[in-house]
Protein backbone atom coordinates (compact mmCIF):
# COMPACT_ATOMS: atom_id res chain seq x y z
CA UNK A 1 0.00 0.00 0.00
CA UNK A 2 1.49 3.33 -1.03
CA UNK A 3 1.89 6.25 1.34
CA UNK A 4 -0.80 8.15 -0.58
CA UNK A 5 -3.22 5.20 -0.24
CA UNK A 6 -2.51 4.96 3.50
CA UNK A 7 -3.13 8.70 3.88
CA UNK A 8 -6.40 8.42 1.94
CA UNK A 9 -7.53 5.46 4.05
CA UNK A 10 -6.73 7.40 7.24
CA UNK A 11 -8.77 10.38 5.98
CA UNK A 12 -11.73 8.12 5.18
CA UNK A 13 -11.54 6.58 8.66
CA UNK A 14 -11.43 10.05 10.25
CA UNK A 15 -14.42 11.17 8.17
CA UNK A 16 -16.36 8.08 9.25
CA UNK A 17 -15.59 8.81 12.91
CA UNK A 18 -16.80 12.41 12.55
CA UNK A 19 -19.98 11.26 10.78
CA UNK A 20 -20.67 8.69 13.51
CA UNK A 21 -20.26 11.35 16.20
CA UNK A 22 -22.68 13.62 14.34
CA UNK A 23 -25.29 10.86 14.25
CA UNK A 24 -24.92 10.29 18.00
CA UNK A 25 -25.24 14.03 18.64
CA UNK A 26 -28.37 14.22 16.52
CA UNK A 27 -30.13 11.77 18.84
CA UNK A 28 -28.65 13.05 22.11
CA UNK A 29 -32.05 13.79 23.66
CA UNK A 30 -33.28 11.03 25.95
CA UNK A 31 -36.33 9.46 24.24
CA UNK A 32 -37.96 8.89 27.65
CA UNK A 33 -37.72 12.62 28.42
CA UNK A 34 -39.18 13.50 25.02
CA UNK A 35 -42.07 11.09 25.65
CA UNK A 36 -42.56 12.50 29.17
CA UNK A 37 -42.73 15.99 27.65
CA UNK A 38 -45.42 14.86 25.24
CA UNK A 39 -47.46 13.30 28.08
CA UNK A 40 -47.02 15.95 30.82
CA UNK A 41 -46.30 19.05 28.70
CA UNK A 42 -43.45 19.91 31.08
CA UNK A 43 -39.72 19.46 31.01
CA UNK A 44 -38.34 21.55 33.86
CA UNK A 45 -34.58 21.24 34.36
CA UNK A 46 -34.40 18.49 31.73
CA UNK A 47 -31.91 18.01 28.93
CA UNK A 48 -33.39 17.96 25.43
CA UNK A 49 -30.15 18.80 23.63
CA UNK A 50 -30.63 18.35 19.87
CA UNK A 51 -34.18 17.05 20.36
CA UNK A 52 -36.23 16.66 17.18
CA UNK A 53 -39.50 18.39 18.06
CA UNK A 54 -40.31 19.94 14.69
CA UNK A 55 -44.05 20.47 14.26
CA UNK A 56 -44.85 19.22 17.78
CA UNK A 57 -47.93 20.45 19.68
CA UNK A 58 -46.33 21.91 22.81
CA UNK A 59 -48.84 24.64 23.59
CA UNK A 60 -48.31 26.00 27.10
CA UNK A 61 -45.33 23.69 27.74
CA UNK A 62 -42.98 24.44 30.63
CA UNK A 63 -39.29 24.34 29.71
CA UNK A 64 -38.08 26.28 32.75
CA UNK A 65 -34.31 25.82 33.15
CA UNK A 66 -34.32 23.14 30.42
CA UNK A 67 -31.42 22.59 28.04
CA UNK A 68 -32.73 22.77 24.47
CA UNK A 69 -29.40 23.67 22.87
CA UNK A 70 -29.51 22.72 19.21
CA UNK A 71 -33.09 21.45 19.46
CA UNK A 72 -35.25 21.62 16.33
CA UNK A 73 -38.54 23.25 17.29
CA UNK A 74 -39.29 24.58 13.82
CA UNK A 75 -43.00 24.87 13.09
CA UNK A 76 -43.78 23.62 16.62
CA UNK A 77 -46.84 25.10 18.32
CA UNK A 78 -45.60 26.59 21.57
CA UNK A 79 -48.35 29.17 21.83
CA UNK A 80 -50.64 29.75 24.78
CA UNK A 81 -52.90 26.94 25.91
CA UNK A 82 -56.25 28.01 27.31
CA UNK A 83 -57.02 26.25 30.57
CA UNK A 84 -60.41 27.00 32.11
CA UNK A 85 -60.38 30.76 32.71
CA UNK A 86 -56.64 31.27 32.55
CA UNK A 87 -54.08 31.04 29.81
CA UNK A 88 -50.82 29.15 30.25
CA UNK A 89 -47.91 30.50 28.24
CA UNK A 90 -44.86 28.46 27.33
CA UNK A 91 -42.07 29.14 29.80
CA UNK A 92 -38.47 29.10 28.60
CA UNK A 93 -37.31 30.87 31.75
CA UNK A 94 -33.50 30.44 32.00
CA UNK A 95 -33.61 27.73 29.29
CA UNK A 96 -30.60 27.07 27.07
CA UNK A 97 -31.78 27.54 23.48
CA UNK A 98 -28.35 28.11 21.94
CA UNK A 99 -28.57 27.50 18.18
CA UNK A 100 -32.11 26.12 18.58
CA UNK A 101 -34.28 26.18 15.47
CA UNK A 102 -37.53 27.93 16.37
CA UNK A 103 -38.30 29.08 12.84
CA UNK A 104 -42.00 29.58 12.17
CA UNK A 105 -42.85 28.32 15.69
CA UNK A 106 -45.96 29.68 17.39
CA UNK A 107 -44.52 31.33 20.48
CA UNK A 108 -47.07 34.03 21.21
CA UNK A 109 -47.06 34.98 24.88
CA UNK A 110 -43.96 32.86 25.65
CA UNK A 111 -41.73 33.77 28.59
CA UNK A 112 -38.01 33.88 27.69
CA UNK A 113 -36.86 35.52 30.94
CA UNK A 114 -33.12 34.91 31.31
CA UNK A 115 -33.11 32.44 28.40
CA UNK A 116 -29.93 31.80 26.40
CA UNK A 117 -30.96 32.31 22.77
CA UNK A 118 -27.50 32.85 21.32
CA UNK A 119 -27.49 32.18 17.57
CA UNK A 120 -31.09 30.87 17.76
CA UNK A 121 -33.16 30.80 14.57
CA UNK A 122 -36.47 32.60 15.17
CA UNK A 123 -37.15 33.44 11.53
CA UNK A 124 -40.85 33.78 10.84
CA UNK A 125 -41.79 32.80 14.41
CA UNK A 126 -44.88 34.28 16.06
CA UNK A 127 -43.39 36.13 19.05
CA UNK A 128 -46.47 38.29 19.65
CA UNK A 129 -46.65 39.34 23.32
CA UNK A 130 -43.57 37.24 24.20
CA UNK A 131 -41.25 38.65 26.90
CA UNK A 132 -37.44 38.53 26.87
CA UNK A 133 -36.19 40.26 30.09
CA UNK A 134 -32.55 39.35 30.69
CA UNK A 135 -32.44 37.01 27.66
CA UNK A 136 -29.15 36.65 25.79
CA UNK A 137 -30.09 36.98 22.12
CA UNK A 138 -26.61 37.56 20.75
CA UNK A 139 -26.53 36.50 17.10
CA UNK A 140 -30.20 35.43 17.06
CA UNK A 141 -32.13 35.80 13.80
CA UNK A 142 -35.70 37.15 14.02
CA UNK A 143 -36.11 37.97 10.33
CA UNK A 144 -39.79 38.05 9.43
CA UNK A 145 -40.92 37.21 12.97
CA UNK A 146 -44.20 38.64 14.30
CA UNK A 147 -43.20 40.80 17.25
CA UNK A 148 -46.41 42.75 17.98
CA UNK A 149 -46.49 43.39 21.72
CA UNK A 150 -43.18 41.56 22.32
CA UNK A 151 -41.02 43.07 25.06
CA UNK A 152 -37.25 43.02 24.57
CA UNK A 153 -36.54 45.30 27.56
CA UNK A 154 -33.38 44.13 29.31
CA UNK A 155 -32.49 41.58 26.61
CA UNK A 156 -28.92 41.44 25.31
CA UNK A 157 -29.33 42.23 21.60
CA UNK A 158 -25.83 42.04 20.17
CA UNK A 159 -25.51 41.27 16.46
CA UNK A 160 -29.18 40.29 16.59
CA UNK A 161 -31.08 40.40 13.32
CA UNK A 162 -34.46 41.93 14.10
CA UNK A 163 -37.81 41.14 12.46
CA UNK A 164 -37.39 43.92 9.90
CA UNK A 165 -33.94 42.64 8.87
CA UNK A 166 -31.97 45.36 10.69
CA UNK A 167 -29.12 44.42 13.01
CA UNK A 168 -29.41 45.48 16.66
CA UNK A 169 -26.17 45.89 18.61
CA UNK A 170 -27.67 47.67 21.61
CA UNK A 171 -26.43 45.13 24.15
CA UNK A 172 -22.85 44.62 22.95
Amino acid sequence: MSLQSKHLAALKLAALAVASAAVLTAVAADPAKVENLRVTNACKYCDLTDAALSGADLRGADFQNANLAGANLSKADLSQRPMEKRTLSTSFESANLKKANLSEAKLNGANFQGAFLRDANLQGADLSNAVFPGANMKGANLTGAKVDGAKFDGAKLCNTIMADGSTNDSGC
